[in-house]
């Protein structure tokens, strides 16, 4: 699924993919504003993610792991 990021930046991530313990990093400067959007987004895909704020390898971002 390509994402529209709240910094403006496109990205593909395989959100719709994910099997239960999956992960993913998606860095980005906002990181409120996209949890509020992956929560609605797995919502929609009827499955829970859980999400931490974190830095990998010096870039922000939020961390998702599909729970549900």
């Amino acid at each position: 699924m390509i994402l529209l990021l709240p910094d403006g930046v496109e990205m593909e991530v395989p959100i719709e993919y994910m099997v239960v313990k999956d992960s993913v990093f998606i860095p980005t400067l906002k990181p409120v504003e996209l949890r509020s959007m992956l929560r609605r987004i797995a919502r929609e895909l009827e499955f829970a993610v859980e999400m931490r704020n974190t830095v990998e390898d010096g870039y922000m971002g939020v961390m998702v792991w599909r729970v549900q």
